[in-house]
């Protein structure tokens, strides 16, 4: 690994959407959590593309759309415009297909799987519409991307991915004890 230019500014931008990133587990409003997950994956394909970890990169790009998508259905669900389940259907599958298709064209070697397997799983989370499951689900992708920070030497990467792990778990265990607390309550 060398360091260069490129190298430092995508550790720069690694750490500016980390911060983002875990801001969206710390949080509980789920419009508030696709906003900052689209604004922390916008980073995210730019870094890993400088990386030049391109599956990666087309991974974080797919969430990006997909954070989109879900963010103006979430927006016209808070109008009160009913969203039709088979568009919401459709939009998945299109997303899955993506991924596949994308993966064909970027793959380099099983490691770089990792994040088209974080990517499936997060996505997967957020068509929940669950909190708690986003939270569930966040934690075994942010292990996959862990391990994919580590195959793209993205040395910022490897520390606040390990961060972003252990906010996860905080705001899962913060989460399941208000919870257990409210079923105390009643």
């Amino acid at each position: 690994m060398e360091i260069t230019v490129v190298y430092i500014i995508s550790q720069i931008i690694t750490i500016a959407y980390f911060g983002v990133l875990t801001l969206s587990y710390l949080l509980q409003d789920r419009l508030k959590i696709l906003i900052t997950n689209l604004i922390a994956h916008i980073g995210q394909t730019v870094s890993m593309a400088m990386l030049n970890g391109y599956t990666g990169a087309a991974m974080s790009l797919i969430m990006t759309i997909r954070d989109l998508v879900l963010l103006i259905q979430e927006r016209r669900k808070l109008k009160g415009k009913k969203i039709s389940e088979k568009f919401d259907l459709m939009v998945l599958i299109v997303t899955v297909l993506a991924v596949i298709l994308l993966t064909v064209f970027t793959y380099d070697g099983f490691l770089s799987l990792m994040s088209v397997i974080a990517t499936l799983i997060t996505t997967i989370s957020l068509w929940q519409k669950n909190v708690k499951m986003y939270k569930i689900l966040g934690i075994i992708a942010g292990i996959l991307w862990l391990i994919y920070n580590a195959f793209i030497m993205s040395i910022m990467g490897i520390i606040l991915e390990s961060i972003l792990l252990i906010a996860s778990i905080i705001g899962y265990i913060r989460d399941s004890k208000k919870e257990k607390h409210m079923g105390e309550v009643k």
